[in-house]
């Protein structure tokens, strides 16, 4: 019956049709041939699969991140972290993370920080002597910062699909998104020493820096209130996103960045993303469903377990490996729907823990965001650069390798992702 189930949805894929319609039609098909349920159930299930308060962050988060980037709001950070690391050798690529890493917890989007950020600072890089492809990498990998660092979509799909808790997932995805930061910013330092990049002799007053701080403070306090108030127990994810959209609404009123048709184009570019992911939300609860009527998953680990003879190690292994080749190739977010049902109950059965089986599942599939022939933020740099796709594939490879060791440390050092959520 597995066998079945999954042919009919590789079929449906590869015929090319939109991944939620795929999952839902396969599984439709799939209760036609085997009468398990009455048809009515996929409506049933479809309309429970949305029916949660906690889904409400999606559309909100979503629009907030649109907001961001539609209205020039990143200049102000890009000129702060600017101001500060300017003087540094590569300092564009310092900033471009750095800005990526902030701009990441306000919007929770990697295409939206790739061009929020990028348009502004790729141009800069490429100037300042950077190699176009590189600067276009760097830019991409860094804007896979997005879906890891709080607030993020792909961590609420996940919680949804999996019952794990929003809130600790959110906490637990911070420490691992510095880090790949981090070794992102030592990548660049590495690459920059091979190129002639030019030395920036602007000497910024501590006037001057005080002044570029205070512009973009009201930027700089989103994130706090966000995720303050997430943590301190004062709101909750969904009540976080109604503020964060609100707040970054009235900034873009009162710095006079947005107008009606802006607005207008912010509401349905929201509204398409939001409505994507309804329909993979919707038709992984029947997807769901089917798998625990059908005890598929159990009877998949029944026959992994035994073979992986209790090692964890080999487990990584094997979830990592899937992970990435599926990343390679399909969006994260039906990455999630489709195989964290499946994959995830083996690693809890063999004791890992399920906060940090999460932060692992979902970072290893943003590092798809960056991976040929799917790679999201690469076709938003490819849009936002005109360069040939292969060669933004080359500038990403030194910083991708920086991102995956950040991600088998997170894997051999579980206390990276579960220390700051063990002190809720």
């Amino acid at each position: 019956m597995s066998i079945m189930l999954f042919a009919l949805l590789l079929v449906f894929i590869f015929v090319g049709m939109p991944i939620g319609f795929a999952i839902l039609s396969s599984s439709a098909l799939f209760l036609q041939i085997t009468e398990l349920k009455p048809l009515v159930v996929v409506a049933q299930k479809l309309f429970l699969g949305l029916d949660s308060t906690t889904l409400l962050a999606i559309p909100l988060f979503t629009m907030m991140g649109y907001i961001m980037e539609s209205c020039g709001l990143s200049k102000r950070l890009v000129d702060w972290v600017y101001a500060i690391f300017g003087r540094i050798h590569g300092s564009l690529g310092i900033v471009t993370v750095i800005c990526c890493t902030i701009f990441a917890a306000l919007s929770g989007s990697g295409p939206a920080t790739v061009v929020a950020i990028g348009s502004l600072l790729i141009p800069a890089m490429v100037e300042n002597g950077y190699p176009p492809r590189s600067a276009a990498g760097l830019t991409a990998m860094a804007g896979a910062l997005g879906p890891v660092i709080p607030p993020s979509i792909v961590m609420i799909v996940y919680s949804t699909t999996m019952g794990t808790s929003i809130t600790k997932m959110f906490m637990g995805g911070v420490l691992p998104g510095l880090l790949m930061a981090t070794l992102m910013i030592v990548a660049n330092q590495i690459c920059a020493r091979n190129w002639p990049l030019k030395t920036n002799d602007v000497r910024y007053s501590f006037k001057d820096i005080v002044t570029v701080t205070w512009k973009a403070l009201p930027v700089l306090l989103l994130p706090v209130i966000i995720l303050g108030g997430i943590y301190g127990g004062i709101i909750t994810p969904t009540e976080s996103a109604t503020v964060g959209c609100v707040y970054s609404l009235v900034l873009a009123l009162f710095y006079k960045k947005i107008t009606v048709s802006s607005f207008y184009e912010i509401l349905k570019k929201t509204v398409e993303t939001s409505a994507y992911i309804a329909m993979l939300t919707g038709s992984a609860a029947v997807f769901g469903w089917i798998l625990s009527t059908t005890q598929i998953p159990a009877k998949v680990a029944a026959v992994i377990v035994p073979l992986l003879g209790g090692s964890k190690l080999l487990y990584w292994i094997m979830l990592l490996i899937i992970l990435v080749f599926i990343g390679c190739l399909m969006d994260a977010l039906a990455s999630i729907v489709m195989l964290a049902p499946i994959l995830a109950p083996i690693g809890l059965q063999l004791g890992i823990d399920e906060l940090h089986l999460g932060i692992v599942f979902c970072l290893t599939l943003v590092c798809g965001f960056v991976t040929p022939p799917f790679g999201g933020n690469l076709f938003a740099v490819v849009g936002l650069t005109k360069q040939p796709f292969g060669d933004v594939v080359k500038g990403v490879l030194p910083f991708l390798a920086a991102s995956l060791i950040a991600l088998l440390l997170v894997v051999l050092i579980p206390q990276i992702a579960t220390f700051l959520p063990g002190l809720l």
